[in-house]
């Protein structure tokens, strides 16, 4: 199975991108896509088109398509999902490359320094229940998010997890759960 990791923070040194190295690191595999390197242009600067597509956007392109497991992370900005990840979903949520999402499973988590998460997570998960529906998309959210609050008490910068008895075991189950029904729906096709 091929699992695809979106770490949605533009910041530089930003903690997302933590996030994105602990559930590479526990799940033992996984492309991580960094947008500290983003580089889509803003929605209304134009459109990302096939055949001039950059390196970065080739790699997140690619890297979506290519999952069976499509793990979404965002920082709370404000209780809402990173400028850069709506955006990613203005830009590729359409004819164009709408294909990228199908056949796959997307679950989305939450990244905080304080007690937030919840809120982004829960609202990509609307959005991208939105696109399979509007395109006939055969792929399906994870019906769990999670929030990975106090990042800096639970994940150390190697994305190595830290000694936080709660934190670690909610973050392995929502990891375990997200590859057990990935791999529940590549049997079912």
């Amino acid at each position: 199975m091929k699992v695809g990791i979106i770490s949605g923070s533009a910041r530089k040194g930003n903690n997302t991108y933590r996030v994105a190295l602990a559930v590479k690191k526990q799940l033992g595999q996984g492309e991580i896509v960094d947008f500290q390197d983003y580089d889509l242009p803003n929605f209304a600067e134009g459109w990302v088109s096939p055949p001039s597509e950059t390196a970065f956007q080739q790699h997140l392109i690619s890297t979506i398509d290519n999952a069976d497991l499509l793990i979404v992370l965002t920082p709370e900005y404000n209780w809402f999902p990173s400028a850069e990840i709506i955006n990613t979903i203005h830009q590729l949520a359409g004819p164009a490359y709408k294909h990228i999402f199908d056949n796959k499973v997307v679950t989305t988590l939450g990244v905080s320094t304080g007690r937030g998460g919840r809120m982004p997570a829960v609202q990509l998960g609307y959005v991208f229940n939105k696109i399979f529906n509007v395109f006939d998309l055969n792929s399906i959210t994870s019906p769990r998010t999670f929030e990975a609050q106090e990042v800096l008490k639970c994940i150390d910068e190697e994305g190595n997890l830290l000694d936080n008895e709660m934190f670690n075991k909610g973050f392995k189950n929502y990891l375990d759960y997200s590859m057990k029904v990935a791999n529940r729906w590549r049997l079912s096709e």
